[in-house]
């Protein structure tokens, strides 16, 4: 049996390829159907360098953008272009900055890189602002639009901390990095003060079904081991990740605020371990078929064996695995919070109904609707957004007896060797 072989091609499959057409609003582009104007997906990370100044860090891979040549002879190009309007915070109609950039990459061979610089931005101390940022590629016709909030009213937030490879100085775009290499922190207007390296090595559960009810306990906030240093002169202090687990950055421990880093598998988002295959079948695994799973002498061949116990065909069971585990990925890019994504509560709900048909985003919860909108029988989850000291993107799912019923409806397709959509 070689299915297990079969997952380790899926990275590249997009989230909602087998989706209906979606009525998505910009902030929520991630769940939308991929399709041409939104194909790009740039990462951004925010450092207040200055009392009057931010650096706007970008990333942006190559996979998805367009180059071109006039013949063999000539190199390949690409153009992108990035606009950016600058707002005061909760005044969306006032435009106090604005400015826009081309990139052009011109390269022999196509290979898959990312495209990196950095968007020096005037800001005011002490205040926040709003930044619309839209990433065109000129040649293909596909641009995306982001909301970045830059926060200057509170010193010691995330965004004063800057944090890269040591040896590349290449920044951390996520909030998770994959190995234990040197890290090395900036923060120029906190030199020659104290900053405090909290880690963290909890175990949380996976999401319970939408209809449960849970006791969530208190989170204890004494970490297990705290080292202090004083950033240098130059603004630069060298630090560890955790082997496993998170650390939690402060300069003020008179509140929580802080920059959060985590450490998952080594790979993650991406799935290769046997642990990452076993794990996230819980949702869809009895308790006995669980244990064993767990347990087993041999997971390569009883992980091959549960998803062919479900399907008819070995054709049918790659299909299984390939929409299961895809899904999987997509929870961890999207919902990575302080727990890997795909155990949060919309990834739960993103795996088993799958990309919903609707969402929509109104202050701090989402609303995520399968089927038509105002539809008597469409499905509807609703996730409010929690105060997490580690993380903005933590959002709890309202949970409802109601759901019950659907619940047991689509784990019962996918038990019944079909992926199940939830629209």
């Amino acid at each position: 049996m070689k299915l297990f072989f079969f997952i380790i091609i899926l990275g590249a499959i997009l989230f909602s390829e087998c989706s209906p057409k979606r009525n998505v609003p910009q902030q929520n582009v991630s769940l939308a159907k991929q399709t041409k104007t939104n194909l790009l997906n740039p990462a951004f990370t925010v450092y207040n360098q200055s009392a009057d100044s931010s650096q706007i860090h970008f990333k942006i891979s190559t996979e998805n953008i367009l180059y071109t040549r006039k013949d063999k002879l000539s190199p390949y190009n690409s153009l992108i272009k990035i606009h950016y309007k600058l707002f005061p915070y909760g005044n969306s109609k006032l435009i106090i900055d604005s400015a826009t950039i081309f990139l052009k990459d011109e390269v022999r061979e196509k290979t898959l890189k990312n495209l990196t610089g950095i968007i020096d931005i005037k800001t005011a101390d002490a205040k926040d602002f709003l930044l619309k940022i839209t990433t065109e590629d000129l040649k293909r016709g596909a641009s995306i639009e982001k909301k970045i909030y830059i926060r200057k009213s509170y010193l010691h937030n995330r965004q004063y901390f800057l944090i890269r490879n040591d040896s590349s100085l290449i920044p951390v775009y996520e909030s998770y990095v994959n190995d234990s290499s040197k890290l090395l922190l900036t923060s120029a207007i906190n030199k020659n003060n104290k900053v405090f390296l909290r880690y963290y090595n909890r175990n949380f559960s996976i999401a319970a079904p939408p209809f449960a009810s849970i006791n969530t306990k208190p989170f204890n906030y004494t970490p297990d081991t705290t080292i202090v240093k004083t950033i240098e002169e130059n603004g630069n202090i060298a630090f560890y990740p955790p082997k496993e687990g998170f650390i939690h950055i402060q300069t003020d421990t008179t509140t929580r605020v802080g920059y959060t880093l985590f450490k998952f598998d080594q790979n993650y988002p991406t799935i290769y371990s046997i642990q990452g295959l076993v794990k996230p079948l819980r949702y869809v695994c009895s308790t006995a078929e669980y244990n064993e799973l767990l347990t087993t002498k041999e997971p390569k061949k009883s992980i091959d064996e549960f998803w062919l116990s479900k399907a008819s065909s070995k054709e049918r069971a790659r299909e299984l695995i390939k929409q299961y585990y895809t899904r999987v990925e997509q929870a961890n890019k999207y919902f990575t919070s302080h727990i890997e994504g795909w155990k949060t509560d919309r990834g739960m709900i993103s795996i088993i109904f799958g990309p919903p048909t609707i969402v929509r985003k109104a202050g701090s919860s989402e609303t995520w609707t399968y089927g038509e909108e105002n539809n008597l029988i469409a499905l509807n989850f609703v996730f409010s957004q929690k105060d997490n000291p580690f993380s903005d993107n933590d959002y709890k799912l309202q949970r409802s007896s109601t759901y019950k019923t659907s619940w047991y409806r689509a784990v019962d397709t996918w038990r019944s060797g079909r992926v199940y959509y939830g629209f």
